[in-house]
């Protein structure tokens, strides 16, 4: 377990630019470790099965990982779990929630992946959330030499994990490092996936703070229930904080016009967010021209190169 101390982050925003390229270069050579882990795996191994909790920079890391292996030559076939998920009225009476694994079609993604590793074409389906429906579907061209990435909350889990195990290299990303605070209290790595989310679900989702905030409480039981108790199915762990992120985070949050109507110190108490609050009121904000199009940090403050 990694901790980093406020006073640390506030001397090295002295030199914002520095600040942000030197995590940005740590990131890098994650991924870049994580893609020697992958092509030394050899042949026998060609699947990717990524995961992490909600708000934990997965995609994006699926993506950075993605380029990487494609800059070497690879041919990469990248899938979200979130598009087999099973329609609303064919789901069985075990998916209780949005955070169940029951929710996923564990047979048409497996399928999906099995296809594309045999060279074939194969349709890949994207999920309707309004709808709660099979939207429709892409086609998707595999490679008898390609590596498949396949992303997702549920990855690790052995109703999705044990029909790929001999095949697959698990990957676990999440923040993990801690933050001292001034008073000596540790804001953990679910609270600072909080403040992810409440900045990217407020300005494309069109939540309010305090849904994001009770949301997120749901979100954490099902990661207690359904992720972390697999987490020893990934070969490779990605700790995806930034040591700079909780002053862009600041920036953002400040600009959120009812965010102390809302975010009141009562109200944070009550959700036991309140060191969290604490921190980001005693950070520098820093101001994104320099966070790189490709960082994680695009993911939930907007300006990414990449799709989501």
């Amino acid at each position: 377990m990694r901790i980093i101390d406020l006073e640390t982050i506030n001397q090295a925003m002295d030199n914002e630019t520095q600040f942000v390229l030197r995590c940005e270069e740590v990131f890098h050579d994650k991924v870049s470790s994580a893609a020697a882990a992958i092509l030394s795996a050899g042949r026998d191994r060609r699947i990717v099965a990524l995961t992490g909790p909600s708000g934990s920079g997965k995609t994006t890391t699926a993506m950075r990982l993605r380029e990487y292996l494609e800059n070497l030559g690879v041919k990469v076939c990248l899938l979200s779990m979130d598009n087999f998920f099973l329609p609303l009225d064919q789901r069985p009476p075990e998916a209780t929630d949005w955070e169940s694994p029951y929710c996923v079609n564990v047979e048409q993604l497996v399928g999906c992946i099995g296809r594309l590793l045999d060279g074939e074409e194969a349709d890949i389906p994207w999920y309707d959330f309004k709808t709660g429906t099979t939207g429709g579907y892409n086609k998707m061209q595999g490679n008898r030499d390609c590596v498949v990435i396949a992303e997702g909350i549920h990855m690790l889990n052995p109703l999705i994990f044990d029909k790929i195990r001999g095949a697959a290299t698990g990957i676990y990303v999440a923040p993990r490092t801690r933050i001292l605070t001034d008073k000596d209290r540790v804001v953990r790595p679910e609270q600072l996936r909080v403040a992810r989310r409440l900045i990217r679900d407020y300005n494309t989702r069109g939540h309010s703070l305090r849904e994001t905030v009770e949301r997120a409480e749901s979100v954490n039981a099902g990661e207690v229930n359904y992720i972390q108790p697999y987490k020893g199915n990934a070969s490779i762990h990605i700790d995806s904080f930034h040591d700079y992120e909780v002053c862009i985070l600041a920036k953002y949050l400040g600009n959120i016009p009812d965010f102390q109507q809302q975010l009141t110190p009562e109200y944070m108490e009550e959700h036991k967010l309140t060191d969290l609050i604490e921190v980001v009121q005693s950070v520098p904000p820093l101001h994104t021209p320099y966070v790189p199009l490709n960082s994680i940090i695009r993911e939930f403050v907007g300006g990414s190169c990449y799709q989501y």
